[in-house]
């Protein structure tokens, strides 16, 4: 079988074509890496007024965290079926959090209405607010859900 022999000028070219390829192909790689954004989200913890533990809430931003001299009670974590989750401490809010992909980042403390509140700052990388929130659900957000479903039933 002949062995088949380039031209000197035609291997230049090949490495050039391989070079330009992997290039085009780190930058796709890239640029679908860095699509993603950072969202944040800050858990609250309130003493009760009166049981003993925590109110914990959940602000993403999106709705004001506030309500008169307490925490907005709209923005507990809920279950699927709506239940209020209740976490032992923090640390079980936090774990919570964690297993949902997102990363600590920071806590501090503040009063509102005389009251301590603990805050800690988590952060997760995602295509949107949605994917983000992927497997957390606050009350209002179980309720909007609720409502959506309840006009798709009307409609059909």
């Amino acid at each position: 079988m002949a062995q088949v022999v380039y031209p000197k000028l035609m291997k230049p070219h090949r490495s050039v074509f391989s070079k330009w390829l992997l290039t085009v192909c780190l930058i796709a790689f890239t640029a679908h890496v860095y699509a993603q954004q950072r969202y944040y989200c800050e858990v609250k913890g309130i003493e009760k007024n009166v049981s003993a533990g925590l109110k914990i809430i959940c602000d993403f931003g999106t709705e004001s965290p506030y309500s008169r001299r307490d925490l907005n009670k709209e923005l507990i974590f809920v279950d699927e079926k709506g239940e209020e989750i209740k976490f032992n401490s923090m640390v079980d809010a936090a774990n919570y959090m964690v297993q949902r992909d997102w990363t600590f980042q920071q806590a501090y403390s503040s009063m509102y209405g005389g009251k301590p509140i603990i805050h800690w700052i988590f952060f997760k990388d995602a295509e949107n607010m949605e994917k983000a929130k992927e497997g957390i659900l606050t009350k209002i957000e179980y309720q909007k859900k609720q409502n959506r479903k309840q006009l798709n039933n009307r409609k059909t």
